[in-house]
Order: structure tokens, then C-alpha cells, then sequence
């Protein structure tokens, strides 16, 4: 075997363990989030896998590596499908360009990285790095005759990828980055559910993270939301969202324990009004009766639309 015979097989091996390991990586992604688990644990990661629709990426993601483990397998056995090694820089080619938007997106849009996605990005990236590097004319398995790689995918493949990765910064639009050291509470001024609702976190001692909606506007209409109050809740890898004045007053009443607090602080007025009325009893013949009165709106859904004034249900 000549040297550079020796430098091809390597590079096909080479290319064999990059697509398994993608293959691993994202199977293993799969399985954790089917356990409410991820491998990507910072803030980044959180951002992004919100835009990731059904968990998507990784699906296609998984395929494209099996692709490339399948036909690199049979590569390093030397047979000389033409078609099939044409069609892996083809599928290269498409997803380092996609790569490109993906990278930019973190970059410009989010201020955030995913540090998973960037390593499934750089395994797809040295794959196409090693496929460009092997040789330039394979030997058709049908065919007698030599057939030439077409080197110009490539240049393609690059500059659609840089070319995505630019545009997403001019035409990116702003994101606010939100801390979710407490439930984050995005609100509209004029919106008498938001107030509502701040009133009753206050009341209770509930610590909330305030952001006006004009701050949060793209995340609001990236998530397909159109009313306020919104609450964002993220606990460990789980991140709730809940829209409504009602609905974010239970779930604080349930997070919180509001009512059972306010059970006990109930008996035990209750127990000190009795001994009160007893020393009284003689003082005051009228008897005083108080009711709970309800507090904000008893609308079933109470949110307000995000684009127009006094527009509330």
C-alpha cells in the first residue's frame, strides 16, 4: 500500500469515528429528553432547544449521521459507489450551510451558544473538512474509467454557510435575555390582569422577575404567544409557561402554598377573635360580620392581546 493510499484510509477512518460519535451523541440527546433530561445544561442551550419544534433537529440530525456512518462504512470496505459518496457531500454540503444560519442565530440573535449544538456543528464541519481532503478521483465500481469529484460543492457549501451566517446579522432581531433565578413575569403597562397580578404576588411575598413585553416582544412572538401576563418558570430542565391572570394565580397558589397558608392564618384569627369577643361581649351587643371579598377580575381567562389598547378578555 503507498504512503498516500495509507493517508486515504486513515482519513476514511477518521471519517467512520466522527459519524459514529455524532450518531451516539444525538441518539443519547433523544433518550434524555424522553427522560425530561438533556446533555446541555446551560443558559444557552435552554434558549435554543425552546425554538426546536418537537425536538426536530435532533431526529434529522440523528438520520444524517447514520447516513454518513452507512455510506463511510463502505468507504473504508473500498467499495467504489460513486453515487453514494457523491450524495454524502451533497448531504455535507446542505448541512454545512444550514449549520451556518444555526451558528448565527446563537451568535446575532440569541447572545447565547448551546454548547451540544455547537458540537454536533463541529463534528459536521470536520466530516466535511475530511470528505473534501479524500481523494479527488474515485474509481467507479461499474465503471472502468476514473470519475473526478466536483470540487466546486465545496466552495458553495462555504460560502452559502458564511453567507447564512451574515445575514442572520442583519436582519437579527434583538432578544433580551431573561433570568429565571425566580418566575419571570413579562407585563404590559395598562393591563389591569398584569397589574392583578403583581398585586397578588406582592401580597403574597412572591418574588417575581418583571420584564415589559416591548423588551421581550420577539421571544413573546417567536413562542406563538399573543396575550399578557405570561409566566416563565424554568426548575432544573423543566420550563413551564403559563398565560392568563387565573391561571398564573392558581399555579401560584399551588407553587406557594398560598392556601394553605391562608387556611392556618384563617383558624388562628378565628381562634383569637373568639377570645376577643368573649372579653368584649359585654362591651359591643352588635355583631360585625366579614366576608372575603374577591380580589381582581373573575374573568376565566384574563389576558390582555400584546398589539392593541384596552384590548382585554
Amino acid at each position: 500500500m503507498t504512503p498516500k493510499a495509507k493517508e486515504s484510509k486513515k482519513t476514511k477512518i477518521l471519517f467512520f469515528l466522527f459519524s459514529i460519535t455524532g450518531v451516539i451523541l444525538i441518539i443519547s440527546e433523544i433518550y434524555l429528553n424522553l427522560q425530561q433530561k438533556t446533555l446541555c445544561q446551560s443558559e444557552g442551550c435552554f434558549l435554543v432547544h425552546i425554538f426546536d419544534t418537537y425536538n426536530l433537529l435532533n431526529y434529522i440530525g440523528a438520520l444524517l449521521f447514520f447516513c454518513l456512518v452507512i455510506i463511510s462504512f463502505l468507504d473504508i470496505l473500498e467499495i467504489k459507489l460513486t453515487q453514494l459518496l457523491n450524495l454524502r457531500t451533497y448531504i455535507l454540503a446542505l448541512a454545512v450551510i444550514v449549520e451556518g444560519y444555526f451558528i448565527g442565530f446563537q451568535k446575532w440573535i440569541l447572545n447565547e451558544y448551546c454548547s451540544y449544538c455547537l458540537t454536533v456543528a463541529s463534528l459536521i464541519f470536520l466530516c466535511f473538512l475530511l470528505d473534501y481532503k479524500l481523494p479527488l478521483k474515485e474509481k467507479s465500481l461499474f465503471l472502468s474509467n476514473e470519475i473526478s469529484k466536483n470540487t466546486s460543492i465545496y466552495k458553495i457549501a462555504f460560502l452559502g454557510s458564511l453567507s447564512l451566517f451574515l445575514a442572520t446579522f442583519l436582519v437579527k432581531i434583538p432578544l433580551k435575555p431573561l433570568e429565571f433565578n425566580s418566575p419571570v413575569l413579562i407585563y404590559k403597562k395598562d393591563c389591569p390582569h398584569c397589574e392583578e397580578v403583581k398585586k397578588f404576588a406582592k401580597e403574597h411575598n412572591i418574588s417575581l422577575k418583571l420584564y415589559d413585553v416591548k423588551g421581550a416582544l420577539p421571544l413573546i412572538r417567536l413562542l406563538k404567544y399573543n396575550n399578557v401576563p405570561i409566566l416563565i418558570y424554568k426548575e432544573k430542565d423543566k420550563t413551564l409557561i403559563i398565560e392568563g391572570e387565573e391561571n398564573i394565580k392558581n399555579w401560584l397558589k399551588e407553587k406557594y402554598r398560598i392556601e394553605e397558608k391562608e387556611s392556618f392564618e384563617k383558624e388562628y384569627k378565628k381562634s383569637e377573635s373568639t377570645e376577643i369577643k368573649k372579653i368584649k361581649k359585654e362591651e359591643s351587643p352588635i355583631k360585625i360580620e366579614s366576608e372575603n371579598l374577591p380580589i381582581g377580575n373573575n374573568s376565566s381567562q384574563g389576558a390582555c392581546i400584546i398589539d392593541q389598547q384596552e384590548s382585554c378578555k
